[in-house]
């Protein structure tokens, strides 16, 4: 029943996102027909293009067409390049998914791992030392420590390659740089969690019958402090996907921020309209992901919603 709640927000979501994509792309500047024709061509030739693109048909009946593409993607194709959206969007799908998901699980992991040494070791070296860091990452804009990324392990040492995505070597700086901010976020989320229920009675209780410290941590406390992060989690995923536009700028890689780059800059509706959809729905998909991920940490939650 939950899930099936959950489609049910989802549904009316995603179709006012598809209402704001759709009448929003009309206030982009640029003609599309002038894009494909160039600036040597005249009013009748623009006239033709605008006609054969669909352009001056009434608003209502683009909307509905655009609708129709997405159960019916032959319909729906680039005006750049004349071919399915569908097929433009799945080939540079992977390599933004790549960054996103590699960012993500860095991320939660790295957090995870010094938010429970920060919380055990409080007011230690360690725990100065990660505090710096953390307030770092999430300080930093993307763009910025991008290129210092690519000045210092590109250009000064010479470890990495600075831009593409043609082997697995060019996935590892965007993926780290990406990571920083899930991960500071993390780490200060999980030290402050499990601050908070380190003295709780149910840990007392778990200690009373002769379980270790790091068990009981592990086992109990650390999974409680979880849930905070995990619905984090969804809101950083999101993030990452309409970061992409400015990461894979930065790094060089063809994935699906590139292509919605040059689609803004080139006039292609149709590809705008159906990313700008399409990273609607793997936020959708995520928050629903972590919503049952967080349930299945916390009962409570689990009872109440069944309920």
């Amino acid at each position: 029943m939950f899930i099936l709640r959950r489609f049910a927000v989802a549904i009316p979501t995603l179709f006012v996102v598809s209402l704001l994509a759709f009448w929003f792309v009309d206030l982009i500047p640029g003609d599309p027909a002038l894009h494909l024709a160039g600036n040597m061509a005249t009013e009748d030739e623009l006239a033709d293009i605008r006609h054969h693109l669909g352009l001056d048909r009434p608003p209502l009946e683009r909307y509905m067409l655009f609708l129709r593409g997405v159960v019916d993607p032959e319909i729906a194709t680039s005006f750049r390049t004349s071919r399915p959206v569908v097929l433009e969007i799945t080939e540079r799908m992977p390599k933004t998914l790549i960054i996103a998901i590699g960012g993500l699980v860095i991320g939660l992991a790295f957090g995870v791992v010094t938010g429970v040494i920060c919380a055990l070791r409080q007011g230690g070296w360690f725990d100065a030392v990660v505090t710096v860091l953390t307030l770092a990452g999430i300080s930093m804009p993307i763009y910025w420590l991008g290129l210092l990324c690519i000045w210092l392990f590109a250009v000064n040492l010479g470890w990495l390659p600075a831009a593409g995505a043609a082997t697995p070597a060019h996935y590892v700086l965007p993926v780290l740089v990406v990571a920083t901010r899930p991960a500071a976020l993390f780490s200060r989320l999980v030290t402050a969690n499990l601050l908070e229920v380190m003295g709780k009675d149910y840990l007392d209780t778990a200690r009373s019958k002769g379980l270790s410290e790091h068990v009981v941590i592990l086992r109990h406390a650390l999974r409680n402090s979880l849930i905070a992060a995990v619905s984090v989690a969804g809101v950083q995923f999101g993030g990452m996907l309409g970061g992409s536009v400015v990461t894979e700028t930065v790094f060089g890689v063809p994935g699906l921020g590139r292509l919605l780059v040059s689609a803004v800059s080139s006039s292609d509706y149709p590809v705008i309209q159906y990313s700008v959809l399409m990273f609607a729905v793997f936020f959708v998909l995520i928050n629903l992901a972590t919503d049952l991920l967080g349930q299945w940490l916390d009962p409570r939650t689990r009872d109440y919603t069944a309920a």
